[in-house]
């Protein structure tokens, strides 16, 4: 007698968990919870799923577009952080595509926790990302020339240059 109750239980279980199951991907196929993939780059720079063509194609007929880059801190071509933003300021040329990402205010990443802490300044950065692989970016510090210390001011100027990187992208069709 334990054992068919035991057997029941077990089916039971199952039996919950296959609708369950059910239940998550009708769930994903009705609300459209998956974005197509439209184009990917590598930490090279090279694309290695989809199409320019087609992800230019879906940005002139209105389509809402996500962009996802990945860093690669230690340089062993595996994303150690990982980024995503609506893109809201697209510009296409020569057969490219960038996107200038808003001003933020700087966060501080602790892989070994982890968490993302905002950082405690004016400071801010921003960005332009392209199909091309490259992320050019920037900090913004306000009033930087009034900084009276001018071993702090210099070390400010130093970060608000231009720099650039190439990062693995993901551009996505909402």
């Amino acid at each position: 007698m334990k054992e068919s109750k035991k057997l029941n239980h077990k089916k039971n279980i199952f039996f919950h968990v296959i609708i369950g199951i059910g239940f998550l991907f009708s769930s994903i196929l009705m609300n459209g919870q998956e974005s197509e993939i439209l184009l990917k780059t590598n930490f090279d720079g090279n694309i290695t799923e989809g199409s320019l063509k087609t992800l230019i194609e879906n940005i002139k007929n209105g389509e809402s577009i996500r962009i996802g880059w990945q860093l690669d801190f230690n340089n062993d071509k595996i994303p150690d952080l990982e980024h995503w933003i609506d893109g809201n300021f697209l510009t296409i040329l020569n057969g490219h595509v960038f996107n200038q990402i808003e001003p933020i205010y700087g966060q501080l990443p602790l892989s070994e926790i982890p968490q993302v802490q905002i950082d405690n300044s004016p400071m801010q950065w921003t960005a332009i990302i392209g199909t091309n692989g490259k992320l050019i970016s920037r900090f913004i510090y306000p009033g930087i020339d009034k900084i009276e210390d001018e071993i702090e001011r210099n070390e400010m100027k130093t970060m608000t240059k231009i720099y650039e990187q190439i990062v693995q992208t993901i551009w996505v069709k909402k």
